[in-house]
């Protein structure tokens, strides 16, 4: 079942109780836009998806495949497209994976990507709507992606005290020492390892566990923190 948004889940910077405040103001702008960076599952398009709701907002959410064409001049028209149906519904818009509509330029092998990016920047200039860019690789944004976004922020995996409320959350039991040992697990994780374990009917805390462990030795690091040797 899906579960509620949970700002606890979300590390970060961004003040979240604090922004959505502002955001709710009777004169608060409409033209606030995001970019929410991080790994995959960290809850990047959950968040965005909050902020629509408590704006009272309807969602149009793109992803870049939605909007990429094979055709010359395509993808222009569906990033045009997509921004133009955003004020139509006064909708807010959420593009995920951006690095693939907003790549840095410098490095564009072909004038397509040089325009594709071009309009993209254009649309996001003069857009009187809030609107959200989430993507996994903030570097390849190209370097004027960044003064077009109201707030940047970075969204990280779970430390050691988001993974105890996250577990208590999905699994509904105490936390096992084991679990604090593992580093760069996401929501994300957390959820796939919960409908994965619901599936194979495997509740126990030990199975979860070594659950747990493969998701977080996936991970570019080894999925064990620093100082941390793994234990039961």
């Amino acid at each position: 079942n899906a579960r509620a948004f949970d700002p606890a889940l979300v590390v970060t910077d961004l003040d979240i109780d604090h922004l959505v405040g502002q955001l709710t103001r009777d004169d608060a702008p409409r033209n606030a836009s995001f970019c929410f960076s991080g790994p995959s599952g960290t809850g990047k398009s959950a968040l965005a998806r909050h902020l629509a709701e408590v704006m009272g907002l309807p969602v149009i959410q793109k992803r870049a495949s939605d909007l990429l064409s094979m055709f010359v001049g395509g993808s222009e028209k569906a990033i045009a497209s997509a921004f133009s149906q955003a004020r139509e519904e006064g909708a807010f818009l959420i593009f995920d994976e951006a690095d693939s509509l907003l790549g840095n330029r410098t490095f564009a092998a072909r004038s397509w990507e040089v325009s594709q990016v071009n309009e993209m920047l254009t649309w996001m200039e003069s857009h009187p709507l809030p609107f959200v860019c989430t993507t996994n690789l903030a570097d390849r944004l190209d370097p004027a992606t960044r003064r077009r976004f109201t707030i940047n922020a970075e969204i990280r995996p779970l430390g050691a005290p988001q993974l105890g409320i996250a577990f208590e959350t999905f699994f509904r039991s105490k936390p096992p020492a084991g679990l604090f040992d593992l580093e760069g697990l996401t929501p994300g994780d957390m959820a796939a390892v919960s409908r994965r374990c619901d599936l194979l009917g495997e509740r126990g805390v030990r199975a979860i566990l070594d659950a747990l462990r493969v998701e977080a030795y996936a991970k570019n690091n080894g999925g064990i923190r620093p100082g941390f040797r793994q234990s039961s």
